[in-house]
């Protein structure tokens, strides 16, 4: 990963105004849960006299699974717009191959996330429940959801009107964890579907044994779908 591909990232991205909002999604989440989740917190226990904080790490977690996801997207439409624009036929003959052009279209969504989630968890203190070393464990895995939706786009989108509608259907993945916890035992199991069910029981698990069995389950979830989605990929690029 070179200065040189950044400034021709930053120069692609800048001509783009919704990639532009969409690389700022995880400074406005931060601002969300820092500045007004504490005052929708005081003013429903001023008025109501409700508690909403134990829902706080919660949406911290949710929010914190957007993450990935915003960076999966935007890189998924870089990658299909250098693929109409014929630059990854054109790397293909040089030296750098398709193999390192994926690498280093898959590598920068994967920095990216890994980076802004753990200042999340810091920032936040999302993570308090967890040690370093889960954290150092649970962060890429969280971290890899953007190569997901990356391989996602690049395998089933055509052209980036295709892709903006296959990236609002991938919403339907953030409504795991919200059945997890809005449905009664064990009818909130029907968001099992989603990986990030998996990956929000791991951040969230109150004993060290859940987090390992949670964790497991994540990561074995993730490299199937990752698997499937680069093996449709190639499959298209060839």
């Amino acid at each position: 990963m070179s200065l040189r591909t950044l400034k021709y990232d930053y120069k692609l991205l800048k001509g783009d105004p919704m990639l532009i909002l969409s690389m700022a999604v995880p400074f406005i989440l931060w601002g969300l849960m820092h500045f007004v989740m504490p005052w929708v917190i005081h003013m429903v226990r001023e008025q109501w006299e409700y508690d909403l904080s134990p829902y706080y790490r919660l949406a911290g977690t949710f929010f914190l699974m957007l993450i990935p996801m915003m960076m999966g997207m935007v890189y998924g439409f870089v990658l299909l717009d250098e693929r109409d624009g014929g630059i990854i036929t054109a790397i293909a003959v040089t030296p750098t191959g398709k193999a390192g052009y994926l690498k280093l279209r898959l590598g920068i969504p994967m920095l990216a996330s890994m980076v802004f989630i753990l200042l999340f968890l810091l920032l936040l203190d999302l993570g308090r429940d967890r040690s370093w070393f889960q954290l150092l464990l649970l962060i890429p895995v969280i971290a890899s959801q953007s190569l997901i939706m990356l391989l996602l786009l690049g395998a089933f989108a055509a052209n980036k009107v295709m892709g903006m509608a296959i990236s609002k259907g991938f919403g339907i993945l953030l409504v795991g964890p919200f059945l997890d916890y809005l449905l009664p035992p064990p009818m909130n199991w029907i968001g099992a579907y989603s990986p990030l069910f998996w990956a929000s029981r791991s951040l969230l698990a109150d004993q060290a044994s859940h987090f390992w069995f949670f964790l497991c389950i994540t990561i074995l979830f993730h490299c199937l779908l990752l698997w499937i989605l680069f093996r449709k990929f190639r499959a298209r690029s060839d």
